[in-house]
């Protein structure tokens, strides 16, 4: 009883499984498609879609409304056919995708792969043929393996599989080795994936084999490959999902980050931009938070730029603290009828940046920005060397 109860919950999650598959397909299909369209095609890019494709519809067909309909419209065990045939092209198509090229090209891979593909689907039909109509759509246990067309079926399918989910191991584990950051941890991913997935076909080999002979009576391994199909699945999805969900989660932490440092960057942009109100650029509406920090960042240096002749050299090596009050005298100045007494008339980059990068960049900037909040302490005079408030 305990047994049959656990059964039937593995059946609702290999159902729940199925159908977030499905989705999870169904969105990287449409995304592949328009990869394709931005890219052009190649036959690695129509090998992801393909295998996008036939999975996506393997596990559409797995839908109690759908198999039924395509049994009652086609053959008796039609929607079993559809399913392995639909499995096998899509597992064919991921080992060209993840094809590691050593002295063997990627298309002449994809042509020694159709070989084993056509031999499975012509095995899979002819199989189908021969099985008894009564138990063409019943479920694999130990009383529907005893019909050898039926152990037939289930063995060439899942003999395939295991083939293909065992060579897509062995190529992305070749990937994986030259491999780093985030990549490594989908790729590994990927691996752990496909081989619990080759696992569960192999056990399902063991199953038939011993059930068909009537060595052993071993009902458990049925619940078990479902188990660890489930498994594999979710760790594959996982693994194929990884580098998107990271590059969204990088993105979204990116665009805080430089939200908060345009914010910060904001007071020394207004002081410079006051005085050279030129430099800003025609505001085109809404942007992003790194393209409005560049923006920022190339404004405020073009009007650091043209205020240098304004700062004497001493502004090179102080103190930020001090470059702040510099910079606020020599804004001040510019306005002054005394101005052009007060330029050393020498044009120059101002505040280098810290290293490479957006935000390498605008680190001194905010750095500068931050200390002109600060109290004053100190008078400077534009164009000299500080000297102490009276």
């Amino acid at each position: 009883m305990t047994f049959t109860a656990f059964s039937q919950n593995i059946d609702v999650g290999v159902g729940v499984v199925n159908a977030i598959a499905a989705t999870v397909f169904a969105f990287a299909f449409c995304w592949r498609l328009d990869q394709i369209r931005r890219a052009g095609w190649g036959l690695q890019p129509l090998a992801m879609m393909v295998a996008v494709a036939s999975l996506t519809l393997a596990f559409v067909v797995v839908d109690e409304s759908v198999s039924v309909a395509l049994d009652d419209n086609g053959f008796p065990g039609l929607s079993r056919v559809a399913f392995y045939a639909l499995l096998a092209i899509g597992v064919a198509a991921l080992v060209v995708v993840f094809f590691f090229p050593d002295r063997v090209s990627r298309e002449r891979r994809a042509g020694w792969e159709a070989l084993p593909l056509v031999a499975s689907l012509v095995g899979l039909q002819v199989t189908m043929l021969v099985i008894p109509v009564e138990i063409r759509t019943a479920t694999i246990s130990e009383w529907t393996v005893q019909n050898w067309g039926f152990a037939l079926f289930i063995l060439i399918a899942s003999v395939y599989l295991t083939y293909g989910f065992a060579a897509c191991v062995n190529s992305v584990r070749k990937f994986y080795a030259t491999a780093d950051g985030y990549l490594r941890v989908s790729l590994g991913l990927l691996i752990g994936g496909l081989g619990l997935l080759a696992l569960s076909a192999v056990g399902q080999i063991v199953f038939v084999i011993v059930s068909a002979t009537d060595v052993v009576r071993s009902p458990w391994l049925v619940t078990t490959n479902r188990v660890v199909a489930i498994l594999g699945i979710v760790v594959f999805l996982a693994g194929i999902s990884y580098p998107m969900v990271y590059a969204r989660v990088q993105t979204f932490l990116a665009n805080r980050r430089r939200r908060r440092l345009d914010i910060e960057l904001l007071p020394l942009w207004r002081l410079v931009t006051d005085a050279v109100p030129e430099v800003v650029l025609p505001d085109p509406g809404t942007l992003s938070p790194t393209t409005r920090l560049h923006r920022r960042v190339v404004e405020t240096r073009d009007a650091l730029t043209q205020i240098s002749p304004h700062l004497s050299v001493a502004f090179d090596y102080a103190e930020v603290g001090v470059q702040a009050r510099m910079l606020r005298a020599a804004v001040d100045g510019m306005t002054s009828s005394a101005a052009a007494e007060k330029t050393s008339g020498a044009v120059r980059d101002l505040v280098p940046a810290d290293g490479e990068g957006l935000e390498a960049d605008a680190a001194p900037l905010i750095r500068l920005s931050t200390a002109l909040g600060l109290p004053e302490a100190t008078h400077v005079p534009a164009g000299g060397h500080p000297e102490p408030a009276a």
